[in-house]
Parts: C-alpha cells; structure tokens; sequence
C-alpha cells in the first residue's frame, strides 16, 4: 500500500521540533486551523503525560501494526480530542469509559498500561509533531472509531457479542490499515446505541462482550472497539 510506505518513510526521519500555535493545519491537511483550536491542540497534546498516553494506548492497540497502524491510532485519538465529546484532554479521550479496550482491561488507568520504550515514544511523538504540521496526512480519512473486523465476527460466531457490532452496523469504513478497519462516522452516532459517542450515555448502553484473549467477560469497548489484542 503506497499510503502505508509513504507513511513509514516519513516516520524514519528524524524528530522534528515541537510544533507551535502557527505552524498547526488541520489533521487532513487543509489551511491552517484558527489560532484558538491550533493552541489547543498544541498545548494538549504537548503534555508529557499526553505523549506517554498516546504512546501507551497506540502500542497496545497497534504494535504490531506497523508505522501506518500506529499513526492511525494516534489520528483517531486527535480526531476525538479535537471533537470535545470524550474529553479535552488526551488522558480524558483514552480513558473515557468503554472506549479502548486496553485501557479498560487495566482498570480504566492507561497509567497502568504496560511503558514504552524510549525508541517507540519517540515514534509516536515523530507521528504527533507531523500530523500537526499537516507533513502526515490522517490515513484514517477523519475516524473516530475502530475495530478489528476478524475479531469482532468471531466474537459474533461464537455468540459473544452482537452482531450489530460488525462495522458498527454495516458502516463502510473510511481506510483500512493492517487488520484495522476505520470509520468517520457509525450507523448508531446520535442515538446511543452500538459505538456510542457521548461517555454519558456509554454505562447505560454498553453491552457485555466475551473477551477472546483472557476468556473472561467484560464491557464492550468501542473505539477501541472490541477487538483487543
């Protein structure tokens, strides 16, 4: 995939400097965003905490994805942190309830996820600085939601989860990237059902998934998808 090497090329250049408040575009590469949101986004994302956090969450969702996995992780967490419904902060958005399952398998606390190396933190902020800079365009075409599909239809074979979990209920996805699939937008958004945006509605709608990886049952994540590792 030529989107995928492109990707990966520029994630081998070195770390660019910490971006500023002008030099912010918006995430799919158009003009630069007006200087409120650009220093938001700045400030938000240049967090040491927020930096761990991202690289926390897109290791456990997408290590071994590749660079393009990683950035489309990285992208979906923006693209919420830029919405304002998850939060206004990066550790807001990652730990909102029911959202990435690893964070919920570790309590709700991505503090509690597994470090990174210094070598894959610096990955992830390479990935952060050039989205910012609008030098890596969001390969997720502006998701906000994503799923492994195999692993979600398994679930559903073996009777653990809904089927209308699939495609967030048939939705076409805005990219595939490895073994995620991508989605601007899901067919239940607004009303609170299936890939629910709104945390306060999420306790009320969560439905129980069986999780594959350690046979135990659990609350359905969503961006985050269930589809954990």
């Amino acid at each position: 995939m030529l989107i995928a090497i492109a990707a990966a090329m520029l994630l081998t250049a070195s770390t660019p400097a910490t971006t500023t408040p002008s030099q912010v575009t918006d995430t799919h590469g158009s003009p630069a965003r007006a200087p409120a949101e650009a220093r938001f986004l700045v400030e938000a994302l240049g967090r040491p905490d927020a930096r761990d956090a991202l690289a926390r969450v897109a290791y456990a969702e997408a290590g071994d994805q590749g660079a393009s996995g990683l950035a489309g992780v990285v992208y979906t967490i923006i693209n919420r942190l830029s919405d304002g419904r998850w939060g206004r902060s990066v550790a807001a958005v990652v730990d909102a309830p029911y959202q990435f399952e690893p964070v919920m398998r570790a309590g709700g606390d991505w503090r509690r996820l597994a470090p990174v190396s210094p070598t894959q933190e610096a990955k992830v902020h390479t990935i952060v600085e050039l989205a910012l800079q609008g030098r890596l365009p969001d390969l997720t075409g502006g998701a906000r939601y994503f799923q492994n599909e195999k692993i979600v239809a398994g679930r559903v074979a073996a009777g653990a989860a809904s089927p209308d979990l699939v495609a967030f209920g048939g939705v076409s996805p805005s990219a595939k990237i490895g073994a995620h699939s991508f989605f601007r937008n899901v067919a239940a958004e607004g009303r609170g059902v299936g890939g629910r945006p709104h945390r306060a509605r999420a306790r009320h709608v969560s439905p129980i998934f069986f999780n594959a990886a350690s046979g135990k049952s659990g609350e359905k994540s969503e961006a985050g998808r269930p589809s954990a590792k």
